[in-house]
């Protein structure tokens, strides 16, 4: 750890002090004011939209204007660089790809588009390579169980809300466009506007690659439509499609002549009509509609002879309700949701013709945030009707205080669950997840954060290969989380952060592997505010990988991402934008059948009308 600091330092202090004469420094006050935003921030990772001051669990939040500063394609280039989440690997863009967060895999995370689940019913895993950067607003991230809100969130929640229609102009929008090493492309338009009491916004694009490592490539096309109308009075009623596909190669592992393949199409709809019924009421109704397609081939390198062919199809079809209360002083909502679910399942190398399978879900919530004085509390409870892993009740309670005016401390503790595959017949996975944290900006110019956390997750289900059989383990996680970020001084800010995570089964009291200890982050951001804006990111992620994975972790990832903007920063300026990842070609991957990409360039241009 030491050798990586140094070496980190090594790289951000000449660029620091490379920039720092290039203008004069920001006004004091636009610092601080940076800084201090977050205080005033509304999160609507849990049912209730609320200020983070008032928010117990430990969120993280990334803006448009961060996505767009990273040059980011997907989901996955934005995850890459925020504390507590890890990412197995970094492969070519939209490929197949693994994470976590505070050691939870990523079957234990739920993913959302606007509310809306992302994650299969084959295995809860969200290929979030098909979420395109370019139709994100922002991203709202809760580390740690998130049950009592959303269900079957037992290592937390990952919500994308997408942007929305432009109510200043009838017709605007923008088109980008990127080309890079291997043949690596993405180019995308976005069509935003309002007329009357109608807004829309559209968005497609398509991006492909030849592969950045060996049959690592990929060809994507996405399109995604919010149309908005308000309603006579308080209401609006609002609906959504998105749909995306790609044929990409995952993996090639010549030592074994293997390779593997995958083809997944996805397509969702919602409805959503909002409505005041008095002052201090709301109705939220809602429909949705998902299906998943998901076809893999595995074959040999070298004779291209197939030897397993697998096609899963999905479909979930939902509705809910929602009253949400709100007083000076309290926030409730109650609620209620049903799915209907199913799956099928063929393989090539199992002699039935399907693997067939639905059921119906519910799911009735309640969750309050009451603010007395400085404290704020959050109780909330879930009961969950699986259909398949039994009856779930998730409660969960939070207290937040606002110390000073610029320190706050938060509490929070929860009751979590994961759902097994659709297709098995197991218990669910469980979790008891307790947090306390601060947030602070009392140090001038300097905003820190840190979350302590004990995580203890049963009915685990492992493999022993010795004997053939499945076992139920208990692992207990614990450890602690820190973020910091400066205020700029001449036009430059620094970042970092840093989580630790003991995890050790509670039977052995051994240490559990390939659950990361070490993750850290380390920024560097430069805008002048005119011309030129530059983010240098590092990360670095110690797996503690089986021996067996053959993973390699020892050095920091470094990416540069620059924009210019030649006719300074005015309404329709073009931006030119250009990257380079993984700078000194590093390795950082848990599995050697996923390795990560090394260096690569890429550039190109957005502009907007």
């Amino acid at each position: 750890m030491e050798t990586i600091l140094r070496h980190s330092l090594k790289i951000l202090l000449p660029l620091w002090l490379l920039t720092a004469p290039l203008t004069a420094a920001a006004e004091p006050d636009d610092s601080i004011g940076l800084l201090d935003a977050w205080q005033g921030e509304t999160v609507s990772a849990s049912r209730l939209p609320k200020p983070v001051s008032h928010t117990a669990e430990n969120v993280t939040v990334v803006t448009a204007a961060e996505i767009q500063s990273i040059n980011a394609h997907t989901l996955i280039d934005i995850l890459a660089n925020v504390p507590g989440m890890q990412l197995e690997s970094t492969r070519t863009l939209g490929g197949l790809i693994y994470f976590r967060s505070q050691g939870s895999s990523f079957n234990h995370i739920l993913v959302m588009i606007d509310g809306v689940p992302f994650n299969n019913l084959g295995d809860n895993f969200s290929d979030i390579g098909l979420i395109p950067a370019r139709i994100i607003e922002r991203v709202e991230i809760v580390k740690g169980a998130a049950s009592s809100s959303w269900g079957q969130a037992l290592g937390g929640v990952i919500n994308v809300i997408t942007k929305t229609p432009d109510r200043e102009r009838r017709s605007g929008g923008s088109l980008s466009s990127s080309v890079g090493e291997r043949r690596t492309s993405d180019s995308g338009a976005e069509l935003s506007g309002s007329i009357e009491r109608f807004g829309y916004y559209l968005s497609g694009g398509y991006s492909g690659s030849k592969g950045l490592l060996a049959n690592n490539h990929g060809d994507y096309s996405n399109a995604y439509a919010k149309l908005v109308y308000d309603l006579p009075g308080k209401g609006q009623l609002a609906g959504t499609f998105g749909y995306s596909q790609a044929n990409r190669g995952d993996f090639a592992f010549a030592p074994l002549d293997l390779k593997e393949e995958t083809y997944p199409r996805q397509l969702f709809s919602t409805l959503t009509l909002r409505t005041t019924l008095t002052d201090q009421l709301e109705l939220e109704l809602n429909g949705r509609h998902a299906t998943r397609e998901l076809g893999l081939d595995i074959g040999l390198i070298s004779t291209y002879l197939p030897l397993q062919s697998y096609n899963i199809d999905e479909t979930v079809s939902g509705v809910g309700a929602k009253l949400l209360w709100r007083t000076s002083s309290n926030l409730l909502a109650v609620g209620i949701e049903y799915d209907h679910v199913w799956m099928r399942s063929t393989d090539s190398m199992v002699h039935v013709d399907t693997l067939n399978r639905k059921t119906d879900r519910w799911g009735f919530y309640l969750n309050d945030t009451l603010t007395v004085g400085n404290f704020s509390f959050s109780p909330g409870v879930r009961l969950d009707l699986t259909g398949t892993s039994g009856d779930q009740f998730s409660p969960s309670f939070g207290i937040t205080w606002q110390l000073t005016d610029t320190t706050l401390l938060r509490a929070y503790t929860a009751r979590g669950y994961s759902l097994p595959a659709f297709l098995l017949d197991r218990t669910s996975e469980k979790v008891w997840t307790s947090q306390i944290g601060f947030e602070s900006t009392t140090i001038p110019y300097l905003w820190l954060k840190g979350t302590l956390f004990r995580n203890d997750t049963w009915d685990i289900v492992t493999y022993d290969s010795f004997s053939n059989s499945f076992n139920h383990e208990r692992h207990l996680k614990q450890g602690f989380e820190v973020e910091a970020k400066t205020a700029s001084l001449f036009n430059t800010s620094l970042s970092a952060g840093y989580d630790y995570i003991d995890a050790r089964n509670t039977s052995t009291h051994q240490i559990v592997q390939d659950i990361p200890r070490h993750t850290l982050l380390l920024g560097l951001q430069y805008d002048d505010r005119q011309y030129l804006k530059g983010v240098l990111n590092g990360r670095h992620i110690w797996w503690n990988a089986a021996s067996y994975h053959n993973g390699s972790y020892q050095g920091v990832i470094w990416d540069l991402h620059l924009t210019a903007t030649p006719f300074g920063r005015k309404q329709h300026a073009p931006e030119l934008f250009f990257s380079i990842r993984n700078i000194f070609n590093g390795s950082q991957y848990l599995d050697e059948f996923f390795k990560n990409a090394g260096r690569w360039v890429e550039g190109g241009m957005r502009i907007s009308f």
